[in-house]
């Protein structure tokens, strides 16, 4: 649509503020053509006649002057013109469509002219040409009305309208939103119509009018309502668009209208026949200001995705004396991604129209009837509160609690596996099966070897009559405090035999916490190992028995009768109360959960490989399917479980086929197994969100494998929720999926009624793998194990697990949170409160709060504990670790004299969580030599934390086990060693973790930083003055992983050398890696002059450099002191925020001294001076320790001798010079001054400042190509 035009002196008039909004929305996101057109289309009783047709229209055409108005965008112009021809003979030319056909005829017109009631009118005036009736008075042109409007705001108007900017919400989308391709996808319009028979539209009128509002109104009222619902927020944002329009414009046609933002508080309370009475008042007060809306607030694209339309009623005698009527008459939308439409008195006058990039027809017909239920509810009952509205009619009803609600429909021999498996008379039984055929199979394999089902059933036999010898009693408790190994399952095993109840206890718990599970279970017994026994408390010693210290007894000769309503086990779980509590599952629930499983994957087990605790209920899980099938459980070892690099050696080595890991552990995992094909072929995740990423990283990474999402809690036996990940699945949420076999699972709100599709609801499970309750703890129980209240539910005995989600098309559950305390990080179900307790207990504090934080990378926890004493963190912490496992442990403690608190006095968790993290609990020192300075950029990286000290702790900095694991794939990239995970364990201290792997002072610098192929040429990147190369990987990681890269480190026995004799050390080291050239390095900074120092000794050597890249490189030294502001600049931005005040109030002569004392020196002395002294004498602060910045000083201090001392030589090779271009705005000359003392040169710009050039995809592009032509002229 838009023209360019030489001419500039054509004569035009401005856009109207209208025009100038929706043609920018043409520029971001309308990118079809079929987008930016108004369509007319209208259907004739009788057949139309063309020529009559085309003549009246040519008619309107000229009588209109916008009909006949072009829009070109002339040079030098941010906006088009409207230009108005005199002639209306080339309707192509503006742009103006028509399509007839016997008894229907389509206007097509650019969508800038007119708005739909415009549509409407031209319609009515166009059939009163075609009957050849005379026109009325000459109309209004719409160039006048767009020249009046540019004029209309006055200073009420402005204040008025910022105000309704001001309160504007931000955007609340649906929950089946796609994730925004991009800001610039162009909008695909889609449309769904609701109907509306007369009897409705009766009604509506008669509603209306009874609450004093326009029916308008009253549906604008009910499309809020049913926004409510779906954001929850008690302050609306919606695009409102009034086409009703004023006398004074009588039948003009043009684009009249525009959407203006229309804020409405809301909350559940509120009635719906009070929203529609304050709607009635916002909408009247937009309409009435609506012609001072200035045009600079219409610049951007959208003011929202939803949005609210009303058409203005059109007069249509001339219509109906033509027999036509109009069957479309759309204009462009308000740039809503949702937008509903309503035309007055007509059955099909309401309608959705949709951004289908966003949505799709299916979820927006969902939506629709969801409107039309609220609408029904709120004509029957207009004093209902907007949280009892109904959105789920009986149909729907019917789906979300009968099919949806059930597992997809099984095979008949998938039924009949689960009636098998559900049918035996205990969990202990599944491991007898096929016995025969089964013995000399592996059965479980561990760190101290492998055990056949023959040998597994002999010692189970032999420790079960040892159980049965104590004369336990029928579901006796007995605890299994033992490490992951054969013996635990050997131990397991014999506990079920023997009619027992299984009580894992994990020895890593602290001593109270294994206490409070051996009193609260009352253990009668308690089987662990002879090296274990001291790890007991002691009051519970005698009660132990060592199984690998138990004395051989006659195999068991008759099973014992265990039922299916005895307790199977009891898993402890984190605890509100401040104390974990115990989950009784039965041998039925077991069972139930066992079924399911053996009947819904479709591949056997032939290894599986056990990653979670004995103390999670997902180890009983991987071990009756693995025992049931005749597979082998494979335990991984402490150290094993803990490294990726080990499990995925493990997964080959042992041929493993099925594992269950966190998501977290999973990716990691996938890393370490790259793209070769494994043994695996299902892999599952559960324990806390699957993110995208992860779905689309296993099937580009193990395509051979099936991925599965599990959800379930301890409550419902282990899992009651499963779906199959699909390989296209797309940057969405991944769905936990749908109920298991047997199991049905509701979405319920707050009164116990099931929700529609789409809305948040809480997951309610019923069916056979419900546990009976908690140990010793009916009221907990009766509050969560409930009877179903809704008649659709029949009475069921539902568990509400206290988890939200929401229900897609399919049935597919997608997760959205937890409603109270209880959160779940890295795999752990934790009760906040049980941490708060130990808290107040370890620091005698009246009140504290723990809260889960997600705003960075890796979700930790933080304590605020309110008290006037504050105790030293670590201490804190080592107090925790006697009453806490060490998940549960925060990462940042902090003091407060009073926690702040919202207005109706409820602790203000969201001002907590927008508190600094205080992680820092040693005095800072400077990481010291090459080990310290690369462990504390890994940390610097993995923590997110800016400033990491060689006393600080991993853990206390807010590290995690599977962030330790991410440090030795780390190390192994960047120093090229084995780190095990143990050893970061034991060592979490910076100096002392780098005492353990430091690099021998004559270890070569050479690393390796990217394998790459065998047979290419490598690259070889030089370190920048601090010594290290991991500012390289993101280099490396856009470089072709054909490529090998080394990083050459700076020893620190070399330190004090030159630049030449740095480089004569690294000669022999590369050529260790490639003996003979050609060569090829690169290096950022002042690596750059290394490579090309190393260039100059090759070449002297007789070697070719093909390749030699500086990347913004430079051989003079920024020297230059720092002029006055410049110096100032810097020290503000290294000072604290309440610093930065004090600066502000310092007087006059402290200011004179820093500026005569710094002006004979150079730029390092400079920031030496001001930064090390003179703050320290004014009472300023740093952000940094004074440690840190005195390091960082030291290292500009050596980039400066090492640049000064160095002579810049002439090489033969041709220098490939890369520019950020924040360094060439700031020293425009450097390219020249490369170019005066080489031989070649080649120069590359990239968008960038000197510290992140590395990063970026057009430099990675640029190099790619660069190394790519070095290869093939050298094959020439």
């Amino acid at each position: 649509m838009t023209q360019s035009h030489e001419d500039t002196s054509v004569e035009g008039f401005e856009l109207s503020p209208q025009q100038a909004r929706l043609w920018r929305l043409h520029q971001t996101r309308l990118a079809s053509a079929a987008a930016q057109r108004a369509t007319l289309r209208i259907r004739s009783e009788q057949p139309l006649d063309g020529a009559r047709l085309t003549n009246s229209l040519l008619a309107l055409v000229q009588r209109h002057e916008i009909l006949r108005t072009r829009y070109p965008q002339l040079p030098g112009l941010l906006l088009p013109m409207q230009v108005i021809d005199e002639s209306a003979a080339d309707w192509q030319a503006l742009g103006i469509e028509l399509q007839v056909d016997a008894q229907s005829a389509t206007l097509h017109l650019p969508s800038l002219h007119l708005d739909s009631t415009s549509l409407g009118y031209l319609a009515e005036e166009w059939a009163l040409c075609y009957l050849q009736a005379a026109p009325g008075e000459p109309p209004l042109q719409y160039a006048d009305y767009a020249a009046w409007r540019l004029e209309s705001v006055d200073e009420q108007g402005r204040r008025f309208w910022d105000a309704q900017f001001n309160a504007m919400i931000a955007d609340v989308p649906l929950p089946w939103q796609r994730q925004n391709p991009a800001s610039s996808a162009a909008i695909n319009l889609g449309r769904v119509q609701l109907q509306l028979d007369d009897s409705i539209l009766l009604r509506l009128e008669h509603q209306a009018n009874n609450l004093g509002v326009s029916t308008g109104v009253f549906l604008l009222g009910a499309w809020v309502a049913l926004w409510h619902r779906y954001s929850e927020a008690e302050c609306l944002t919606l695009a409102y668009e009034s086409q009703v329009r004023p006398d004074v414009l009588g039948d003009a046609l043009g684009l009249f209208s525009e959407p203006l933002p229309l804020t409405i508080d809301v909350a559940s309370g509120l009635s719906f026949a009070a929203l529609c009475r304050q709607l009635s008042e916002h909408a009247g007060a937009l309409n009435d200001a609506r012609d001072s809306y200035p045009s600079h607030l219409s610049d951007a694209p959208s003011l929202t995705s939803v949005g609210f339309r009303e058409l203005a009623v059109t007069p249509d005698s001339a219509l109906n004396d033509a027999g036509w009527r109009i069957e479309q008459a759309d204009s462009v939308s308000a740039g809503c991604a949702l937008l509903l439409q309503y035309q007055p008195s007509s059955s099909n006058g309401l309608s959705l129209h949709f951004d289908a990039a966003l949505y799709t027809s299916a979820h927006v017909e969902i939506l629709a009837e969801q409107l039309l239920s609220v609408i029904e509810h709120s004509l029957h009952e207009p004093s209902a509160s907007l949280g009892q509205l109904a959105t789920c009619n009986a149909a729907e009803q019917q789906r979300v609690t009968g099919a949806l609600a059930a597992s997809p429909i099984q095979s008949p021999a998938q039924e009949q596996l689960y009636a098998a498996i559900f049918a035996l008379p205990n969990l202990a039984a599944c491991f007898t099966l096929d016995a025969t055929d089964r013995a000399q199979r592996p059965a479980v394999s561990g760190p101290s070897g492998t055990l056949s089902y023959a040998e597994l059933d002999q010692r189970v036999s032999a420790l079960t009559q040892q159980l049965l010898a104590q004369g336990l009693e029928p579901g006796a408790r007995i605890a299994h405090f033992l490490p992951r190994d054969v013996d635990a399952v050997v131990a397991l095993v014999a506990i079920l035999r023997a009619g027992a109840c299984y009580v894992p206890i994990d020895p890593s718990y602290p001593t109270e916490r294994i206490e409070h599970i051996l009193r609260d279970s009352q253990a009668r017994l308690v089987l662990t190992l002879q090296a274990r026994m001291q790890d007991l408390p002691t009051d519970w010693q005698p009660s132990a028995l060592a199984i690998d210290q138990a004395t051989a007894v006659v195999p068991l000769q008759d099973e014992p009768q265990v039922s299916r309503d005895q307790p199977a086990y009891l898993i402890y779980t984190s605890g509100s109360t401040g104390q974990p509590k115990g989950v009784l599952i039965s041998h039925a629930n077991a069972l139930h959960s066992l079924a399911a499983r053996l009947s819904g994957y479709p591949h056997p087990v032939q290894r599986f490989l056990l990653l979670s605790s004995f103390a999670f209920d997902s180890s009983i899980a991987g071990l009756f399917w693995s025992l049931a099938q005749g597979g082998c459980l494979h335990l991984a070892s402490e150290t094993e479980q803990k490294d990726p690099l080990q499990l995925a050696r493990l997964i080959r080595s042992h041929d493993v086929s099925h594992l269950l890991a966190l998501p977290s552990l999973y990716a990691l995992l996938l890393d370490e197994l790259g793209d070769s094909p494994s043994p695996l072929n299902t892999a599952i995740v559960a324990g806390e969100s699957c993110p995208p990423a992860l779905v689309d990283n296993h099937y580009r990474r193990q395509p051979g494998a099936q991925l599965y999402n599990e959800y379930g809690p301890t409550e419902a036996s282990v899992w009651s929720t499963v779906a199959l990940c699909q390989p296209d699945h797309g940057t969405g949420p991944v769905p936990i999926g749908r109920a298991i076999a047997h199991t049905r699972v509701y979405l319920l709100d707050s009164d116990g009624a099931p929700v529609a599709r789409g809305l948040k609801g809480e997951i309610h499970i019923a069916g056979p793998g419900l546990s009976e309750g908690y140990l010793g703890l009916p009221q907990m129980t009766a509050e969560k194990f409930i009877q179903a209240s809704h008649p659709a539910l029949d009475g069921q005995r539902l568990y509400h697990t206290g988890d939200f989600a929401w229900q897609d098309l399919d049935g597919q559950l997608l997760f959205l949170g937890r409603s109270d305390s209880q959160i779940k990080l890295r795999g752990y179900r934790i009760e906040l409160g049980e941490i708060e307790t130990a808290l107040c207990k370890v620091t005698g504090a009246r009140l504290a709060v723990v809260l889960l934080d997600t705003t960075q990378a890796e979700p930790s926890l933080r304590a605020f504990v309110e008290s006037a004493n504050a105790l030293q963190a670590s201490v804190v912490r080592e107090s925790l670790a006697a009453l806490l496992p060490a998940h549960m442990i925060p990462a940042d403690i902090q003091w407060l004299m009073q926690l702040p608190r919202t207005a109706n006095g409820k602790v203000d968790h969201r001002a907590l969580l927008a508190r600094q993290p205080n992680h820092r609990l040693a005095a800072y020192a400077a990481p010291e030599g090459h080990v310290e300075q690369v462990l504390a950029a890994i940390w610097q990286e993995l923590l997110e934390v800016e400033i990491i000290g060689r006393h600080d702790d991993f853990f206390a900095l807010g590290g995690h086990s599977l962030l330790v694991v991410r440090m030795t794939a780390r190390l192994r990239a960047l120093l090229g060693i084995e780190v095990p995970v143990n050893v970061i364990f034991q060592h979490p201290q910076l100096i002392q973790l780098a005492e353990q792997i430091a690099l021998p002072r004559d270890r070569s610098a050479v690393i390796a930083l990217q394998p790459g192929a065998a047979g290419q040429t490598p690259l070889f990147c030089l370190h920048q003055p601090a010594g290290g190369v991991h500012h390289y990987l993101p280099m490396v990681d856009g470089l072709s992983q054909e490529i090998p890269v080394y990083g050459i480190a700076l020893p620190e026995s070399l330190r004090d050398q030159d630049l030449v004799a740095l480089a004569n050390a690294y000669v022999p080291q590369i050529r260790q890696i490639q003996a003979q050239g050609p060569y090829r390095l690169g290096g950022w900074s002042m690596g750059g002059l290394l490579a090309l120092e190393l260039t100059r000794q090759l070449e002297a050597l007789g070697q070719t450099v093909e390749w030699l890249g500086l990347f913004d490189s430079t051989f003079h030294a920024e020297d230059e002191a720092l002029a006055w502001d410049a110096l100032c600049s810097t020290v503000q931005q290294e000072l604290t925020s309440d610093s930065r005040q004090r600066l502000a109030t310092l007087a006059p002569e402290h200011l004179a001294q820093l500026r005569t004392a710094t002006a004979s020196l150079d730029r390092v002395e400079q920031l030496r001076f001001a930064l090390l002294h003179w703050t320290n004498a004014n009472g300023l602060s740093l952000n940094a320790p004074l440690a840190y910045v005195e390091q960082t000083l030291n290292v500009m201090a050596d980039a400066r001798r090492w640049v000064d001392d160095y002579r810049v030589p002439t090489v033969q090779a041709t220098l490939q010079l890369w520019w950020a271009e924040q360094t060439l705005v700031e020293r425009p000359t450097l390219p020249a001054q490369w170019d005066a003392i080489s031989l070649r040169t080649c120069h590359h710009r990239v968008v960038a400042d000197h510290d992140t050039i590395l990063g970026q995809p057009a430099f990675h592009e640029q190099l790619n190509k660069s190394l790519a032509v070095a290869s093939t002229e050298t094959v020439a």
